[in-house]
């Protein structure tokens, strides 16, 4: 009797677990768009859906995105802040399934949206400086042309100078959707601290700030925006461009380094590297090259021919069908980059 009660609650158990296999993957006339963190295929995305970012300073640094991203060769942003059905989306929001309806028709092939927030201190204070300040006494001296002439006699006294401290800081958060496959292409936090003094020690200094050099706090926070724009977007062009365009793992153990490093993403280390390759053996092929991948994964027209000098640097240094087909590969990119 126990076995066959054991073997009826099997049965039950089996035809339960069917049932609820059968529904959850079944096809349902409602389509549910689910947004999966593997990372997606960066070749097909060109054409950018720009949404409104976040935060009291999210127009701010939307602008310089969407730019900086117009500057790039292999990007095509578009404006989606002024789409109606997603007036009242936000970062936050992002992943769900009205946004990417809304965005169906946009005729895109991924959507950024992006969160900021600031923090500016100003500090203010008075330092005392040595000053070299006129008596009112003549002495003749030499002017710098070797005449003779009356010059004012100099003394040194400690004056109060005042001064104001900038301490900024401008934090991001970004989310790209690849809209076709519906996944997370990329998603991360991008940093600028601004930390400059003017006036006070620095108001008579060869290198320092005078107080009259202080721009206003919007000013400093759209440098700071400029600056996270452009990181971004170098970004987002290297992770786009660095499976399609080889680098070169030859030349020494630092050349090596260096590539491991940029293909894992940490790409300011690694030109650090190739730099310093250059410095020490001035004909190493290889570091040119490796260069030239950083500069062309950039996009933006300046970037496309420091890249083609770069290459022809390799060229010349180093005879190697992956350099010439680098030289006519930039220069087709140059020529398109010009009929656009």
């Amino acid at each position: 009797m126990d076995n066959k009660r054991k073997g009826t609650r099997l049965w039950v158990g089996l035809l339960l677990v069917a049932t609820i296999t059968w529904f959850a993957c079944a096809p349902i006339k409602k389509q549910v768009y689910r947004i999966i963190r593997p990372e997606a295929c960066w070749e097909s995305v060109r054409t950018i859906a720009v949404l409104k970012f976040d935060g009291a300073y999210g127009e701010m640094l939307w602008r310089h995105v969407y730019n900086r991203l117009a500057e790039v060769q292999h990007f095509n942003p578009r404006d989606a802040t002024q789409l109606r059905a997603l007036a009242k989306r936000s970062y936050d929001r992002a992943e769900d399934t009205g946004l990417l309806h809304a965005l169906e028709d946009f005729e895109a092939d991924a959507v950024m949206t992006g969160h900021v927030t600031a923090d500016l201190h100003d500090m203010h204070g008075t330092d005392q400086v040595q000053v070299n300040e006129g008596t009112g006494h003549y002495k003749k001296g030499k002017n710098i042309y070797g005449q003779w002439v009356d010059v004012e006699i100099k003394r040194t006294v400690l004056r109060p100078v005042p001064y104001v401290i900038r301490q900024v800081s401008v934090d991001m958060e970004y989310n790209v959707f690849d809209l076709k496959t519906k996944r997370v292409i990329t998603t991360g936090m991008l940093k600028e601290i601004h930390d400059e003094k003017f006036g006070g020690d620095k108001e008579y200094g060869p290198l320092g700030h005078k107080l009259s050099d202080l721009p206003t706090q919007n000013g400093t926070l759209d440098k700071l925006a400029a600056g996270l724009a452009t990181r971004l977007v170098a970004k987002l062009s290297r992770m786009k461009l660095a499976r399609m365009i080889r680098l070169d793992e030859g030349g020494n153990r630092m050349v090596k380094q260096g590539a491991e490093l940029a293909k894992g993403g940490t790409w300011e280390e690694a030109i650090e590297i190739w730099e310093q390759v250059i410095h020490d053996e001035p004909d190493n092929a290889a570091a040119y090259y490796n260069l030239g991948v950083a500069h062309e994964t950039l996009g933006d027209m300046k970037s496309l021919r420091m890249a083609r000098e770069l290459y022809k640097k390799a060229a010349s240094h180093g005879d190697k069908k992956l350099y010439t087909e680098a030289v006519a590969r930039i220069q087709r990119a140059i020529r398109q980059s010009h009929n656009d």
